[in-house]
Formats: structure tokens, C-alpha cells, sequence
């Protein structure tokens, strides 16, 4: 599949990064307008939510023993953008 893959190892807060592509087009018999085809952006951000919702506080009542481990998992995903 042809796609430009942008891993960022460390995005401190209140930073930008920007991404800038150019692309070569392959010759063709006849001579046509270049039509801009859609850009599918997708991504994920682990250990941040956008919406700022933290879990503070989490009572798991099990009587078969189950043991828990005091972890969150937060992750922030993109969704579908054209």
C-alpha cells in the first residue's frame, strides 16, 4: 500500500510538528489534470485523552479472586478525516 508512515517518538506539550510531502507523478499516454484524491489521516496518541477524562478512583468487587493491577490505559485515536 503506498502511504508516508510519520512515527514521533516524543511530542512534549504545547509543540507542533509538521509534515510536508511532495509527490511525483507517473507519465501517461495522454496529458490529464492532476485531481487531488482525499488524504486519510489516522493516528493515536498513548497515555492522553482529549477530553481530559482521568480515572481517579476504580472498586472492582469479585468474589472468584480475580486480581487487579492499578493501571490505565489511556489512548487517543483519530477518527475519520478526508
Amino acid at each position: 500500500q503506498n502511504a508516508i508512515v510519520w512515527r514521533i517518538k516524543r511530542f512534549p506539550g504545547k509543540a507542533e510538528c509538521m509534515l510536508s510531502a511532495d509527490l511525483e507523478l507517473v507519465r501517461t499516454v495522454r496529458p490529464k489534470a492532476w485531481e487531488r484524491p482525499p488524504i486519510n489521516v489516522e493516528f493515536q496518541v498513548p497515555m492522553f485523552t482529549a477530553s481530559g477524562v482521568h480515572v481517579r478512583f476504580l472498586r472492582v468487587f469479585d468474589k472468584s479472586g480475580y486480581h487487579t493491577n492499578r493501571w490505565v490505559r489511556y489512548i487517543t485515536k483519530a477518527g475519520g478525516y478526508q
